[in-house]
């Protein structure tokens, strides 16, 4: 009986000695943990966004100051301070000085506004921006929330595009993609930043209804045109 028992024993204990084989499956098992390790890592890097979010307060002219000189000049810019992003802005204000007729082609803001809020304000906000790109040529699509709006100044064959991402708390962040990546497709085009909808009485009810569910606005059956129109209203 005692003998039976110490041979149990010694059985169980069989997986958990260090013999031949336990060493050879325990490599096995170490070896396959660490290629699964490198495929998981390997995954997250490809999966993880370009997003590049500039530190500065006017985080959308940094944007703006990337696209047009790219991020290694960003990065080599030494003093990204009040002065240097001051010189900057009035530079600006030359070009677009130069190019008033461009400006008013586009109508995204006045001289008189683009000139002050460049000179004056602490950010620049987005009628500045998209009109900044103008005057440099520059294609975007601009992201908030669940709308975009895009900007197709230049007709050069490219496959990359710029876009623009408006985060929380006056943040604003920028990746360029390819232009086969179609990002909009869940979204919902804006024909105007200014005015983002148009009026009341050029929508069906259902297309009301069709956009609301595109901005994961949460409607009943029981609302009615205006309730809708009302809904969108405050979204924008």
């Amino acid at each position: 009986m005692t003998q039976q028992i110490y041979n149990d024993v010694i059985t169980k204990l069989q997986h958990y000695m260090l013999d031949e084989n336990n060493i050879q499956k325990s490599q096995i098992h170490i070896a396959v943990n660490k290629e699964q390790k490198k495929r998981f890592v390997k995954s997250s890097t490809v999966e993880k966004k370009t997003l590049f979010c500039p530190r500065e307060k006017d985080s959308l002219f940094w944007c703006f100051y990337v696209m047009k000189y790219g991020d290694t000049s960003y990065e080599m810019l030494k003093h990204r301070n009040f002065i240097t992003e001051k010189k900057l802005k009035f530079e600006c204000i030359e070009k677009i000085r130069a190019d008033k007729q461009l400006i008013k082609t586009y109508k995204f803001a006045t001289l008189t506004h683009l000139e002050n809020n460049l000179a004056n304000d602490e950010r620049i906000d987005v009628k500045t921006f998209l009109s900044l790109c103008v005057i440099e040529n520059l294609n975007v699509i601009y992201i908030n929330k669940k709308t975009y709006f895009k900007l197709s100044i230049s007709d050069t064959d490219t496959n990359s595009i710029h876009v623009i991402y408006c985060l929380d708390n006056y943040k604003y962040g920028h990746e360029q993609t390819t232009t086969n990546n179609d990002i909009t497709n869940n979204l919902f085009p804006l024909e105007s930043i200014d005015k983002p909808i148009k009026a009341i009485s050029a929508y069906k009810v259902q297309e009301l209804v069709d956009i609301c569910n595109k901005l994961s606005i949460e409607t009943t059956c029981k609302d009615k045109k205006k309730d809708l129109y009302e809904l969108l209203i405050q979204y924008f």
